[in-house]
């Protein structure tokens, strides 16, 4: 979705960046050979050197140029708005992309780049209102009805989502972002094998869409088919190999079947993309826990709590860890409380519906056959003891009261 974003954007609203990209000066750069020497060397030299607030203000000089001459041409502010966009500059992005609405209230292209910033700003009922207005003047628009999905999902609207997802696709049937998104809210609604159909026929249309791929993996992973997901994890990392949630679901299969060793070499593959992520620092105390090093899962476990103070499986699990280590926290009842108190997390179309917790704590009866068949096969006594320590931390914590 988010691509199909950056490809309208592109044909859009930068009207004044394309021109300079594609202008005189760059031209004669790459043709002119007689100049080769000199211009490409001092371009090396200043890109080498340039800070990321010189690169900033580089993108924007063309647009302040422009506005210092005319103060009210929508396209320079649009185009300002996308710079400060690339930079993740949300707020900045869209209080450009209001002032170019102000000089071209119903410019399609605007309406949608400000529910896009809204959207990232996590302002999910502006970001509606900014795409039902698009829709008011152009009603075939088909990212227009995708974003709008995401919107909804969010909102944890997920059969108005769905309803959403098939307009943009009866507007378009060869977007493959709304196939990604009609198979992200079916598997929001546990309609797992309509969403694997939604995700190949993205995959038809786009077989490099990674997203399509991971969120076929999930659902795979739902239907209890854990070889197909890591297939299909893997292709999904084989395009992006930096996306910390596909290397999560990978560890979560891996995890699911009790191939503790296996799942940590994913779970510190997301961390070293994403450090602030506390799925995956949980991710990794399950897979410490069940290994029986215990005093690295509390540690991992900790650091999940440092970073999402409200994760419960977490804490749950922190705790059990805690106990075996002889360490009291006296927080089982808090747990019970805080989880009570735990308002309702709304979540985009790319979130899944069951976080990672709540999926180890529902197949942790499927490890556990899987554990006790590899004990009997292999009569060691020392995986089996291994295995009754383990199945204390998948979700378990309350039970070892």
């Amino acid at each position: 979705m988010a691509r199909d974003f950056n490809e309208k954007r592109g044909g859009q609203t930068g009207r004044p960046g394309r021109t300079g990209k594609a202008g005189k000066p760059d031209r004669a750069g790459k043709a002119g050979k007689t100049g080769k020497t000199g211009r490409k060397g001092t371009g090396k030299v200043d890109k080498a050197s340039e800070t990321a607030y010189d690169r900033l203000n580089r993108a924007l000089a063309p647009y302040e140029k422009t506005l210092e001459k005319n103060p009210e041409d929508a396209a320079a502010w649009a185009g300002k708005a996308s710079v400060f966009l690339r930079h993740r500059m949300h707020k900045d992005s869209l209080k450009a992309f209001e002032k170019a609405l102000e000089i071209e209230p119903e410019n399609p292209a605007y309406l949608y780049e400000k529910g896009f910033v809204l959207l990232q700003l996590n302002r999910e009922e502006d970001a509606l209102q900014a795409f039902d207005r698009l829709l008011e003047i152009k009603p075939d628009s088909d990212k227009a009805w995708n974003l709008r999905t995401s919107v909804l999902c969010r909102l944890g609207q997920h059969e108005k989502a769905l309803k959403d997802s098939e307009k943009a696709l009866a507007s378009n049937s060869r977007l493959a972002g709304a196939w990604h998104s009609k198979g992200s809210v079916l598997a929001d609604l546990g309609r797992y094998e309509e969403a694997i159909q939604a995700y190949d026929a993205a995959l038809k249309i786009n077989p490099s869409m990674a997203r399509a791929l991971e969120g076929k993996a999930f659902a795979l992973y739902s239907l209890d088919r854990p070889v197909e997901a890591i297939i299909a994890y893997d292709s999904a990392l084989n395009i992006n190999p930096d996306n910390a949630k596909t290397w999560i679901g990978k560890a979560m299969v891996h995890l699911k079947l009790g191939k503790y060793k296996k799942a940590l070499e994913p779970c510190n593959k997301a961390i070293s993309i994403k450090p602030d992520s506390a799925d995956a620092w949980y991710c990794k105390g399950l897979a410490l826990s069940g290994l029986d090093k215990n005093e690295e899962a509390l540690g991992a476990l900790e650091r999940a709590l440092r970073i999402n103070p409200e994760h419960i499986e977490a804490r749950k699990t922190r705790n059990t860890v805690s106990s075996k280590l002889g360490i009291d926290l006296g927080e089982e009842e808090e747990d019970e409380e805080v989880e009570e108190r735990k308002p309702e997390v709304r979540r985009s179309v790319w979130a899944r519906k069951e976080s990672v917790s709540k999926i180890m704590k529902r197949t942790g009866e499927q490890a556990r056959e899987y554990r006790e068949e590899e004990t009997k096969g292999t009569g060691g006594q020392e995986r089996e003891n291994r295995g009754k320590v383990t199945r204390k931390n998948i979700g378990k914590g309350k039970e070892k009261k």
